[in-house]
């Protein structure tokens, strides 16, 4: 067994240009436009290239979730599998048996045909290999630590060997399966979620989530399946000779929080990102923050990434799903690079009420300021908990009744509101880091006027 994850070093300078210019796909010789070989897929498709759209046509509104596709040595059909190691068949493809009715540590992501069609391999995202028909195990990165995780594989032609692909384009070869290169260690605009070999092994061919493709070796290019809706992410690849065929997933419906939640990772809002792999933090979080998030729920960081999207596009800012909302999210889906992509980043507030009391902020999860703070008194606490940030003011008189019972009206500056009356401001004290306030955050002018611009409309404040 062989394992390989360095990126293919001659191409290196070439590669990082590619993923920054749209239209452009590598090949072993160089960079070639792909924009007019493009077709975008629709939810729960497969799109065929070359000449994969004179053996199997274009299939839509397949059931879903789809997580990967294989071709038939013959290229006369291709399987289709889901996350649960489903299969389903199509052309000369013949059913050889599946993880359906097991349970699995990790979901199926992929899959590869035998040199004779008559058995295949599945591949889950830990690397581990399932052996159905006459596929004969080579080996797995199945128990072995991975930086990301594997997303796909593809088969030799004699059935001798196999490759592994990983969500950042590492490579891992097994039985005579040759490396030919790999995107490891180059960043990626989208991850890597499926891998074709060609005919004579001499090369292969990678598809990100954008329907980008990356070619190795003899590989040739035929079309990209870049410029679909986010709502149409690619789940893999299948190769025949002389083209391919793209499969695209879906996201769950906008009509569900966690519909929105995809779709809002991929437009940038919020501090983790989406794809066919699944939620990833987009940096290391913090505790207190990863311990309110969990995928499809209605928690602070879901309103506020909605929130968020609501600023940006103009709609009223409440948090909740809405028509108008869906729409303006479907078209956002249609034009990620367009003006509902989020151009904020994300911010993250904790304030911590131990002695002395802090507030600490950090910009897509890199800290931007620490400060002491003031939070409640005596009567008037800070209600602990996270939210979201809906509603700001560079100046403001805040008034009210103290619990003495005397009126007050104050003049605060760099406001945001992130729990009824509470906000994070300015208020000018003889001191900071002890609970003093009427309930909101108190800081100092200089921090104050350093975090506002960063805690925009959805950022995430805790009280803790």
């Amino acid at each position: 067994m062989t394992r390989h994850r360095s990126s293919l070093a001659r191409y290196l300078t070439v590669v990082a240009a590619a993923l920054l210019v749209p239209g452009l796909t590598l090949l072993a010789g160089g960079l070639t436009s792909t924009a007019s070989a493009t077709t975008v897929g629709t939810p729960n498709s497969v799109l065929a290239y070359g000449t994969a759209a004179g053996a199997v046509a274009n299939q839509t509104s397949l059931g879903g979730p789809v997580t990967g596709i294989a071709a038939t040595p013959s290229g006369n059909g291709y399987w289709l599998v889901g996350g649960d190691g489903g299969i389903f068949s199509f052309g000369g493809a013949q059913f050889f048996g599946s993880t359906g009715s097991m349970v699995l540590n990790k979901p199926v992501v992929g899959m590869a045909s035998t040199s004779d069609g008559n058995g295949y391999w599945l591949v889950a995202s830990d690397g581990g290999i399932f052996s159905f028909g006459d596929a004969v195990f080579h080996g797995s990165m199945g128990g072995t630590p991975l930086n990301q995780p594997v997303d796909g594989m593809a088969a030799t032609p004699g059935g001798g060997g196999y490759w592994e692909v990983a969500s950042d384009g590492g490579i891992f070869s097994f039985g005579d399966a040759a490396f030919h290169g790999s995107m490891g260690a180059t960043p990626l605009v989208e991850p890597v979620v499926g891998m074709s070999a060609t005919p004579d092994g001499g090369g292969y061919r990678m598809v990100a989530a954008d329907g980008g493709i990356f070619n190795f070796g003899d590989a040739a290019f035929y079309g990209s399946g870049t410029g679909a809706s986010l709502t149409a992410p690619v789940v893999g690849m299948a190769a025949r000779p002389g083209g391919y065929w793209i499969a695209y997933g879906a996201t769950n419906s906008l009509t569900t929080v966690l519909g929105q939640e995809e779709v809002l990772s991929g437009l940038g809002y919020g501090p983790l990102s989406w794809s066919p792999l699944g939620f990833r933090w987009r940096w290391a979080p913090q505790p207190t923050l990863a311990a309110v998030w969990s995928p499809g729920q209605d928690g602070a960081i879901a309103r506020g990434e909605i929130m968020a999207f609501e600023a940006e596009v103009g709609l009223p800012i409440d948090g909740n799903i809405s028509t108008p909302e869906i729409n303006a999210l479907t078209a956002a889906a249609a034009d990620p690079t367009g003006p509902g992509a989020n151009p904020n980043g994300f911010t993250y507030a904790l304030a911590s009420e131990n002695s002395p009391e802090s507030l600490t902020v950090w910009q897509n999860g890199i800290e931007v300021e620490q400060t002491p703070a003031n939070t409640g008194g005596a009567g008037t606490p800070t209600a602990p908990g996270t939210f979201p940030v809906y509603l700001r003011y560079r100046n403001q008189i805040m008034s009210g009744t103290d619990p003495d019972g005397a009126t007050y009206a104050d003049p605060v500056q760099f406001v945001s509101y992130f729990n009824g009356g509470d906000a994070l401001h300015y208020m000018p004290r003889t001191s900071y880091g002890d609970p003093q306030s009427l309930g909101c955050v108190e800081l100092p002018y200089t921090a104050a006027e350093t975090i506002w611009p960063y805690t925009v409309i959805g950022s995430i404040v805790t009280v803790n």
